[in-house]
């Protein structure tokens, strides 16, 4: 469960940090 949720945290800010920099 630990691993499932660090995963889906991750995902996501990674493709956050992805459009901030595209956007930037």
């Amino acid at each position: 469960k630990r691993m499932k949720q660090i995963g889906s945290v991750e995902v996501p800010q990674e493709a956050f940090l992805a459009i901030l920099q595209v956007e930037d």
